[in-house]
C-alpha cells in the first residue's frame, strides 16, 4: 500500500509491505523502517524494531487519522483530502470556514481591511497543533465572525474575502 499524506504543511510519502519474516516495511519518505505492529485495543498499537519497541495511537475521523507518537500529536490525511480540505476552508465566494474543531488563537485582520491572495488572516488551534488560514484571494474582508479565545466547531463561517 502506497499513499501520500499530509501533515500540517508537509506530504509524507508512505509505503507499507509485508516483509518475508511477517513483519512489515514501511517506507517513509525513501528511508525503509523494519517494523511488527502488535494491537493494543482501543487504537494503541505497539510497534518493535530494530531500534526498540514503541508505541502509537491512532484514531480516525472520516479519512483524517489522529496519530499520537512519542508524545506528540499529528493530523494526517491523504493528500487527496487534504487538497480537497484546502478547498473547503474557501468557499465560493471567499468565505473562510473553521477546518475542525478548534480556537482561534490570533486573528491578524480587521473587518474592512484590504488583504492580498496568501496573506495570514487567522491562526487557529486544533489537535494540538496550530493552522494559519490564509486568504484565497485579493480583496476586501466582510463578516469578521472570528474572535481570539474563541471555540468554534469545524465548518463554523470564520470571515468572508469579497474582490
Amino acid at each position: 500500500m502506497k499513499r501520500a499524506f499530509r501533515t500540517g504543511q508537509r506530504t509524507v510519502e508512505v509505503e507499507v509491505r509485508p516483509a518475508a519474516d511477517g513483519a512489515h516495511e514501511a517506507v517513509v519518505d525513501g528511508r525503509t523502517f523494519s517494523l511488527r505492529a502488535v494491537p493494543l485495543g482501543d487504537g494503541w498499537l505497539r510497534f518493535e524494531s530494530p531500534e526498540g519497541p514503541f508505541t502509537a495511537c491512532v484514531t480516525r475521523a472520516g479519512r483524517q487519522r489522529f496519530l499520537t507518537l512519542a508524545g506528540r500529536d499529528y493530523v494526517l490525511e491523504t493528500a487527496a483530502a487534504a487538497s480537497r480540505r484546502a478547498g473547503a476552508h474557501a468557499h465560493a465566494g471567499g468565505q473562510i470556514a473553521m477546518p475542525m474543531p478548534g480556537l482561534v488563537v490570533r486573528v491578524h485582520v480587521h473587518e474592512g481591511e484590504r488583504v492580498a491572495r496568501g496573506q495570514v488572516l487567522l491562526v487557529v488551534e486544533a489537535m494540538k497543533m496550530e493552522h494559519t488560514l490564509r486568504a484565497p484571494k485579493d480583496g476586501v474582508v466582510r463578516r469578521l465572525a472570528a474572535e481570539a479565545g474563541k471555540l468554534l466547531e469545524g465548518g463554523a463561517a470564520l470571515l468572508e474575502v469579497e474582490e
